[in-house]
């Protein structure tokens, strides 16, 4: 698998992260007192070049004031079958 492969779910992230912060009007220093974590941290999310890993994502959804939902899918990648978990 290609890196740009691997990475886009996280490019996803940090495209939904930039725009939920913008509309509620935090800056990325007062996400990271939100979420416990350093500016660099939230920095590094929002570049969607680094894996975030589930506890940083539901943690990072509670401060963004949204749910986490994690899915699995089964069948073919044209007609995948979705199973989602709200965490």
């Amino acid at each position: 698998m290609v890196a740009r492969e691997r990475l886009a779910p996280f490019e996803g992230v940090a495209r939904f992260v930039i725009m939920r912060r913008a509309e509620l009007g935090l800056t990325q220093e007062q996400l990271a007192k939100r979420m416990g974590t350093s500016h660099s941290a939230i920095s590094r999310i929002e570049s969607g070049q680094h894996r975030t890993g589930v506890a940083t994502l539901e943690r990072l959804a509670q401060a963004l004031e949204a749910r986490f939902v994690m899915g699995f899918e089964t069948g073919p990648r044209e007609a995948p079958v979705r199973q989602l978990v709200s965490l």
